[in-house]
């Protein structure tokens, strides 16, 4: 009867989870609207005095319009683009043109990243094995120890739920 008890309070755990992680995911998705919109209906916006103003940063170009200053529209830029920097100038568009940006850390993920995944999960999930099946738990609950908010949960349950401790070990002094 325990063991099923726990079992049912692991997947509502679980459960609740997938739950909050689907809840941030969603409210992060509704922030702010940014609409793409294609190159020429771009250079139509400019010529007519629609666009407030304009970041260029490499191919991508973001900016406002002037009906909605709060939404944000995006655009990916052709190699060469100088017609609508004129059309831009002309209509006094606000822009600005940031050098791109390179990523360096994205080749360093891409390579390391499955030792750091290995070398984590040796260094946290081992210890909590151990520590997991002294107390008398199920040690494979120790996996979970790698997953954010989920691990300090489950420390909370673990410190102050009774343990199912060995006896200690009597030492032989004489």
């Amino acid at each position: 009867m325990f063991s099923s008890m726990k079992t049912i309070v692991f997947w509502l755990f679980i459960l609740l989870c997938l739950v909050m992680l689907w809840a941030i995911v969603s409210r992060n998705a509704g922030i702010g609207k940014d609409t793409e919109i294609s190159y020429s209906d771009l250079y139509d916006k400019v010529q007519t005095g629609q666009v407030l103003d304009a970041t260029i940063q490499g191919n991508e170009l973001k900016g406002h319009l002037k009906v909605s200053p709060k939404d944000e529209f995006h655009t990916t830029l052709p190699p060469t683009f100088d017609e609508l920097s004129k059309a831009m100038l002309a209509a006094k568009v606000n822009f600005t043109i940031k050098p791109e940006q390179s990523n360096v850390l994205l080749p360093l993920l891409i390579n390391v990243g499955p030792f750091v995944l290995v070398l984590m999960a040796l260094l946290l999930v081992a210890p909590f094995w151990v520590i997991f099946k002294k107390a008398g738990f199920q040690p494979i609950l120790s996996v979970l120890m790698m997953v954010p908010f989920v691990n300090l949960i489950l420390l909370y349950i673990f410190a102050f739920r009774e343990w199912k401790s060995a006896p200690a070990h009597e030492s032989h002094a004489r």
